[in-house]
């Protein structure tokens, strides 16, 4: 009887055993089904969040927008860059504000712009105000303060297409004036990537001394990116694509 007794209690045991086993091995289960569905649907959250998350490209401030275009008059050229404001007379001469600091009152079409720095003809530190119209046809850039002109207007000529991110450093390179320079790219844009409306100046330029050559690239807006790669030599620019 003792033995039957034993031999029971040692079944009644095991069954417990396996009971708690299968008890455990469920709520696993139960916890990795758990445990996966919280992931997928965590994901999607975490997809939107950054997706939300994402800022659009901020746009261009008046005086960004006026760097990327070209200015002309009957008595020379305009060319504005984030730290320089050069003009450039008929005669050859060149004159240049060095940018500290510039602020703006927009008003629809026309802004004013209030541009600190120093004029390296005297090199005071002086206060300059640009009025950039846009509510003509074509814009127009003026001020009291300009030394060849007091009023330029957009150059056109060789349709829309701007050049931006041009460093000063780079434009000293290549003879002062950047005027040349956007033409050049303009005319080859016009006839051979008509989709590209803008070129953007990649930030290096290398510079042959035996050959006295300054090589730079830069990308266009077209769908292809395309690579412009511009050689200045001679005082005169060859653009290459």
């Amino acid at each position: 009887m003792e033995k039957k007794t034993k031999a029971l209690a040692a079944i009644a045991a095991g069954a417990l055993a396996i009971g708690i086993a299968l008890s455990v091995a469920s709520c696993a289960l139960r916890s990795a089904g758990t445990d996966q569905q919280t992931v997928q649907e965590e994901a999607p959250a975490e997809e939107a969040a950054q997706g939300q998350g994402a800022e659009a490209p901020a746009a261009l401030t008046s005086y960004e927008l006026a760097c990327s275009k070209g200015w002309k008059s009957d008595a020379g050229s305009l060319q504005m860059s984030k730290g320089m404001v050069i003009e450039k007379g008929a005669d050859g001469k060149i004159h240049v504000l060095t940018v500290s600091e510039v602020e703006e009152a927009d008003a629809g079409k026309q802004a004013v712009l209030t541009v600190a720095g120093t004029d390296e003809d005297s090199q005071d530190s002086v206060i300059w105000t640009l009025i950039f119209d846009r509510s003509g046809g074509a814009a127009t850039m003026s001020s009291d303060d300009f030394k060849v002109s007091k009023k330029y207007s957009e150059d056109v000529a060789e349709g829309s297409v701007s050049v931006s991110g041009m460093d000063e450093a780079y434009i000293g390179l290549v003879g002062g004036d950047a005027e040349p320079l956007r033409k050049a790219l303009a005319a080859y844009m016009a006839k051979n990537v008509p989709q590209a409306s803008s070129a953007s100046f990649d930030g290096e330029a290398s510079v042959d001394f035996n050959a006295k050559t300054v090589s730079a690239s830069f990308h266009a807006d077209d769908p292809a990116r395309t690579v412009l790669v511009v050689a200045y030599a001679d005082g005169k620019f060859t653009v290459s694509g």
